[in-house]
């Protein structure tokens, strides 16, 4: 995605991190500084107090990886931070960073074939290199949420819902597709 004049990226996934951040932030009372103190990994490394500060100013194009520790942090989910806020079903809230790699490969999966399209047309489409595209297949790599805002628009897809959508069809990996009322 393009940067304007003042350095800034037109993505409204950055825009809802940054505002769901900032609502906790509020909630907790927290300054800035203890606040990026939650964001610690499973081996007790914090996540960088810029990495945090500039993912608030949206000048950060964060990965899912750093939106699962910080999601970890907060005691919500990946999906709360993309979301911003919007309403979404009960199953999205339990998704992970594999498996919502796992479902924007599933989605990709999907709009290539219902366009009946090349992988290389379809790396085109979304505006990626054919080996980016053949990782975001895989689900594998470190996805960033510029890449999912410019799939979203390349397909004309809400980016802050349709990876969470029901009107997706389940793949065969029940892993993660599995809705807990079901």
């Amino acid at each position: 995605m393009k940067r304007d004049d003042a350095g800034l990226v037109n993505n409204p996934l950055r825009a809802n991190i940054a505002l769901a951040l900032e609502r906790e932030r509020a909630r907790r009372g927290l300054s800035h500084m203890h606040m990026a103190e939650l964001f610690r990994t499973a081996e007790g490394e914090k996540l960088a107090y810029r990495t945090y500060i500039q993912t608030v100013r949206q000048k950060n194009n964060v990965t899912l990886t750093t939106l699962q520790i910080m999601a970890s942090g907060l005691h919500v989910s990946v999906a709360d931070l993309l979301a911003g806020g919007k309403k979404l079903t009960q199953w999205a809230h339990q998704l992970d960073e594999n498996a919502i790699r796992k479902r924007l490969a599933h989605i990709i999966d999907i709009e290539r074939k219902r366009r009946t399209l090349l992988r290389y047309e379809m790396a085109e489409l979304i505006g990626v290199a054919e080996a980016t595209f053949m990782k975001l297949e895989r689900a594998s790599g470190n996805i960033s949420v510029d890449t999912i805002a410019a799939i979203a628009k390349a397909l004309k897809l809400d980016p802050a819902t349709f990876l969470f959508s029901d009107k997706v069809p389940p793949s065969a990996d029940p892993l993660f597709l599995t809705h807990p009322e079901a």
